[in-house]
Parts: C-alpha cells; sequence; structure tokens
C-alpha cells in the first residue's frame, strides 16, 4: 500500500517529513480510539495503524490540517475516558470488597 500510493501521499504534503509526522499522529489518534473514515472491510484487511493511516489519507476523506481532531480536544477527551475508566474499575473493585 504505501508505495503503491506514496506519490499521491507526497502531492498532500510539502515534504516527507511533514507527512511522516501526519501519518504518525493519525496513527496515535487511532490507537487511542478516535474513529476510522476507512470502511470495516478495508480497516480488517490490515492491523497496522501506520498503513491506515495512510489509506486513510490516500481516500482523500482526510486533508491534512483538515478533519483530523483538535490535539488538545483529542487530549482531553481521552483523559476523561481514562478517568472514567479507572473510576468504574474503583468502583467494581469496592462492590465486590462489600460482597
Amino acid at each position: 500500500m504505501a508505495e503503491k500510493d506514496i506519490d499521491k501521499l507526497l502531492s498532500l504534503t510539502d515534504s516527507k517529513y511533514r507527512l511522516s509526522v501526519v501519518v504518525a499522529k493519525r496513527a496515535v489518534q487511532l490507537r487511542s480510539g478516535a474513529p476510522s473514515v476507512l470502511s470495516s472491510d478495508v480497516r480488517a484487511k490490515t492491523r497496522n495503524l501506520v498503513t491506515q493511516s495512510m489509506r486513510e489519507l490516500a481516500t482523500g476523506k482526510l486533508k491534512v490540517g483538515q478533519d483530523m481532531m483538535d490535539e488538545d480536544r483529542f487530549q482531553q477527551d481521552y483523559q476523561r475516558q481514562r478517568q472514567a475508566q479507572l473510576q468504574a474499575q474503583l468502583n467494581a473493585e469496592r462492590d465486590r470488597e462489600r460482597d
């Protein structure tokens, strides 16, 4: 995939270095639970998040600098979600201790 569409991906940015940063940031977002713009059958073909990020950019559904989650908002959402998970685990442990 990467070799096939690399020219298209490079045309989306001003340098290969910026492309690598954009793809890496998107892969981190996907790993953290951000919704993918790819269909489920395309996502099922690979588990590699970097490849999925590159495929998202190649589809044209995601643009560099647009339609990507705001980093600050993403981090805040992630922190809230993580705190809720930890609180749920703590509550479950407390309930088990009471029984």
